[in-house]
């Protein structure tokens, strides 16, 4: 009995330690937030949705003023609209996760990707501070 508990709670210390913390919070924001100061304890999420529509060859794109504080979870997820018409739009939702104590700040710009050097039509940016 005592053997059998040591390794559950033996497999709970693990998954807590691979996914960061059972306290992990989520933070969504989109557009209509762009700006604000957004502050995560390392191990939260932020998700980020904004509108797209991939046949323009258009997307959003994210930098950091300072790497290393948040990290990426892959590409965005790029969800189709309702209407049901080509060619109509979607959203892309991005998710990061804050992995380190600091300051950055998010920026996602709307770009084509071979376009180098062209200015995003549209960019949005958030301040974003990482507590431990």
């Amino acid at each position: 009995m005592i053997r059998a508990m040591k390794r559950l709670f033996g497999g709970i210390l693990v998954t807590v330690l691979a996914t960061g913390s059972l306290l992990a919070a989520r933070l969504d924001v989109t557009d209509g937030e762009n700006g604000k100061d957004l502050v995560l304890r390392r191990g939260d999420l932020l998700t980020v949705t904004l509108n797209a529509n991939h046949t323009t060859g258009y997307g959003w794109h994210p930098s950091f003023s300072r790497e290393g504080i948040l990290m990426s979870k892959g590409a965005a997820v790029y969800q189709h609209g309702h209407t049901g018409m080509v060619g109509a739009g979607g959203t892309e939702i991005w998710t990061f996760r804050a992995v380190r104590e600091g300051k950055t700040t998010l920026t996602l710009g709307y770009v084509r990707p071979w376009e180098k050097g062209i200015v995003p039509v549209k960019t949005v940016a958030w301040p974003v501070t990482v507590h431990p």
